[in-house]
């Protein structure tokens, strides 16, 4: 069971990540090496095959699709290894991996996957966004686990969750930059003497301790590198970024008293337990005199630990490098906080000897600068007003609210053979309807009536909205969502026959048939609506 996680500094949560890994069970760790290890693999020989210049494009096409299929499976692994990290951190327990939680985990981490492979790149190049874009997919793998959660709702809370101190998001990935350029050169060295610390302690004469430096400049062994201090480190660094998710999601679900509480729950049993276990232990007894306790308290005082006479002698340093590294950075800022502070107040007495100089006289005897001195007073007071009262006018203006503006969907053409239903709202699909209706163009009413309709569905989750569906393809969807509501599947059926025969064939459409067009739409939301416990 974890501690409540009450600190939000970017060191506290590194330091709190590497109890979180030292605290989970060896699987957890197991299932991020599962997913890892093999990509590490994969790119480890689909590099062999670019630099083999026999490598067919056959080839290298079936070892694309192999990588492709390999960055799903670890992006699935990290999900799971996240989820594990994320229940040992709540305490609760996991649900079961069924069929449907596993294909709805490998189609969102292959949707996900592939966008980052993109995103990342740009938002480096960018920089600004780079933090933020990088807690968004590392918080996505913590947040996928969550079975309760749609597509739409994981996608919200990866955003919002990163937002929880953007400072100490900046501060946490660079300290986790720093780690990995460390890790990654110690590794480096490692691997390069290796060769010859073998050879040195066994005897044993191997190519890679023949080949000397060559060993070290090779591009496989910086390949190599890379992918092997990336198995060693990107644990660590997702955990961390679990303990942020954690400690922002407890800001307004209050996880953490939840965390403490199924501790105390958990142990009433123990405790219990061992209050009659002290209830029931027989007293013990004095069989030593008082005169003999007080002369060995006073023996025990003239121990050298209870001589305060001379400070006590210092302890060995046991304090990690990380530490002493991070500390003198602090250290080195704190000196030049202190320095443009001083700076700033030999400026500020630099202005004020400038322009309010001292008011008694000269000694040459020139006339004291009073007037000057409460002139620029007055200017400096009237620059402070104004600037005072632009903020107000400012502030004010932002909390005025503002005059809903009109949606410029009604300057959607209804002709366009590639508009979609989720391009408008319902409300403005049928304020196009009646318009059309208002110019006696019926065709153009029906189209309107109808996308509006699939807006309708589309926003309760009936139907997913897609460009490349057919109406024939959003009836099989809808039949096969409300399979317990025929009422429903006849409505929609006849709403799509009635609009393909107008808009499709020859059939010149009327207001009767919008009419009726209208009231099964209006039918067919309110068998929805009625409808309790159907499965969508």
């Amino acid at each position: 069971m974890a501690e409540p996680l009450a600190r939000s500094r970017a060191i506290g949560h590194l330091e709190d990540a590497v109890v979180l890994l030292r605290q989970a069970p060896p699987g957890t760790l197991m299932s991020h090496w599962i997913g890892s290890v093999p990509l590490a693999f994969g790119l480890l020989l689909a590099w062999s095959s670019v630099t083999n210049t026999r490598t067919t494009d056959t080839h290298w096409a079936s070892e694309s699709m192999m990588l492709a299929l390999l960055l799903v499976w670890m992006n699935c692994w990290r999900t799971v290894f996240a989820g594990k990290l994320r229940r040992h951190l709540s305490g609760a327990s996991g649900a079961p991996w069924t069929a449907r939680r596993v294909f709805r985990l490998a189609a969102l981490q292959s949707f996900f996957g592939a966008t980052k492979l993109l995103v990342l790149p740009f938002s480096l190049l960018i920089l600004f966004p780079w933090a933020k874009v990088v807690a968004f997919y590392r918080t996505l793998a913590v947040v996928a686990d969550h079975e309760n959660l749609t597509p739409r709702q994981i996608m919200a809370q990866a955003r919002r969750l990163p937002s929880f101190q953007p400072g100490g998001n900046w501060a946490t990935l660079a300290l986790l930059v720093l780690l990995q350029v460390v890790v990654t050169l110690n590794l480096a060295i490692v691997l390069a003497v290796l060769p010859q610390l073998v050879r040195m302690l066994t005897g044993f004469e191997s190519t890679y301790s023949r080949s000397g430096v060559y060993w070290a400049v090779n591009p496989l062994f910086f390949l190599l590198v890379l992918t092997v201090s990336w198995l060693a480190f990107d644990p660590f660094a997702q955990a961390v970024y679990c303990v942020r998710s954690f400690a922002a999601e407890s800001v307004d679900t209050g996880e953490d008293l939840r965390c403490g509480l199924r501790r105390i729950r958990i142990s009433a049993a123990a405790a219990a337990l061992l209050a009659m276990l002290f209830a029931m232990a027989p007293r013990a007894r004095a069989d030593v005199s008082p005169t003999d306790l007080e002369n060995a308290v006073h023996q025990a005082m003239q121990a050298p630990e209870y001589d305060w006479r001379f400070p006590p002698a210092p302890a060995a340093a046991n304090t990690p490098w990380i530490v002493n590294v991070v500390d003198r950075m602090v250290a080195v800022l704190r000196r030049a906080a202190e320095g443009l502070g001083k700076a700033f107040d030999a400026v500020l007495n630099w202005l004020k000897d400038k322009f309010f100089p001292n008011t008694s006289p000269a000694k040459g005897g020139a006339p004291p600068g009073a007037g000057l001195n409460w002139t620029v007073a007055a200017l400096l007071a009237l620059v402070v007003c104004a600037g005072a009262l632009f903020a107000w006018r400012r502030q004010r203006r932002r909390a005025r609210p503002q005059a809903p503006t009109p949606e410029p969907a009604l300057a959607v053409r209804l002709d366009a053979p590639d508009l979609t239903a989720d391009a408008l709202s319902e409300d403005s699909w049928l304020e196009l309807a009646e318009r059309s209706m208002a110019e006696q163009n019926f065709r153009f009413a029906l189209r309107a009536l109808y996308l509006g309709s699939l807006a309708w569905l589309g926003r309760r989750g009936v139907l997913s909205i897609n460009a490349g569906k057919t109406n024939h393809e959003y009836e099989l969807e809808l039949n096969r969502r409300t399979r317990a509501m025929p009422s429903a599947q006849n409505l929609f059926a006849g709403n799509v026959a009635a609009f393909e025969r107008a808009w499709y064939g020859l059939h010149e459409a009327s207001a009767e048939e919008a009419a009726a067009f209208r009231l099964r739409s209006d039918e067919l939301k309110s068998t929805l609506t009625r409808s309790e416990g159907v499965a969508l």
